[in-house]
């Protein structure tokens, strides 16, 4: 495991890198506004879209931004990303600005141990936020992201979810309307996830692909989803666990590490020492070892299913035919 301070070390010799164009979906809070800060911190001149629901606390980061670099350029669009109209205007309006973008930084996500919670669309929130709202962003940026890459870009996708934890999936009950629980909704989302990322990172080379797992990390938004006074107990429970966790300023500057190293850059067609093309990546900023389930599940066939499957809930939920 990479230590802080080495990690640190090799932020500071990327430092002053002259451009970043970045899309940070979720990055109001937590893991997703303190490696805006990284960002803008490392960068000499980087262009910031930052997606998010609180108006208030995008201008107070805004702000906050600014004072660091004062050459940043930080655009708010505000959006609930759990609707997936919403993520198509989101990236409609950054395609609208930009030819090319160098990243797509993705961290919104609940946690819900409360049953089903379903949005207007019929899309259970977390589960929309975790895996049909990110893959939709990222099937509708990549045309941006190929550009930059063409142009020599690092260019990368990082979703910050869990790796390293992909779970069963229900192949009949692929919408998880009949063995809804937070377990069985994150094993299946973050295994489809990982399966997703992997079919685009076969069919896009140039782009490097990485789905992170943070590990517990302090100073995040993801209980929201408990309510009091549940989410104050584990509140209580993080601080007393905080030798065994991580600061999440720790965690934004293992993720600078992951969007600035040339350990995760594109593998391109040659996939030598590793079946997959998408990184597997865990808290301690490594590449985790080959999973034997995510194996078996594309050697079964089940990425293309949940392609096909994804494909077929954004037509529903959208309109047969609607294209980004």
């Amino acid at each position: 495991m990479p230590s802080l301070p080495s990690i640190q070390q090799a932020n500071s010799q990327a430092a002053n890198k002259t451009r970043i164009v970045a899309v940070m979906m979720g990055g109001t809070g937590g893991i997703g506004a303190a490696t805006c800060r990284e960002l803008v911190a490392s960068f000499k001149k980087p262009k910031l879209y930052i997606v998010g629901r609180s108006e208030s606390a995008a201008s107070h980061l805004t702000r906050e931004l600014e004072a660091i670099n004062s050459s940043a350029e930080v655009h708010f669009i505000q959006s609930d990303l759990s609707l997936i109209r919403n993520a198509d205007e989101v990236c409609l309006s950054v395609a609208q600005k930009e030819s090319a973008i160098d990243l797509l930084f993705l961290t919104a996500g609940i946690l819900n141990p409360k049953g089903r919670n379903d949005t207007e669309e019929g899309l259970d929130k977390m589960y929309s936020l975790m895996y049909f709202s990110r893959i939709r962003a990222v099937a509708n940026l990549l045309p941006l992201l190929i550009n930059a890459a063409t142009k020599g870009s690092p260019s990368r996708v990082i979703s910050v979810l869990g790796a390293g934890n992909e779970g069963k999936i229900f192949k009949d009950d692929l919408p998880m309307k009949h063995n809804y629980s937070l377990k069985a909704c994150s094993g299946q989302g973050i295994a489809m996830h990982t399966l997703s990322l992997e079919y685009l990172a076969r069919g896009n080379p140039d782009v490097s692909f990485l789905h992170v797992y943070p590990g517990p990390v302090r100073g995040t938004n993801i209980m929201e989803g408990f309510g009091q006074p549940l989410k104050g107990v584990i509140g209580v429970l993080m601080l007393l666990a905080a030798p065994f966790t991580m600061s999440v300023r720790e965690c934004a500057a293992r993720q600078l590490f992951l969007i600035t190293n040339e350990a995760f850059k594109a593998k391109g067609r040659d996939r030598s020492g590793s079946s997959l093309a998408v990184f597997r990546v865990g808290a301690d900023s490594e590449i985790l070892p080959e999973s034997p389930l995510v194996a078996g599940y594309i050697k079964d066939g089940m990425m293309e299913q949940v392609w096909e499957f994804t494909q077929s809930t954004f037509a529903s939920v959208l309109g047969r035919g609607k294209e980004f």
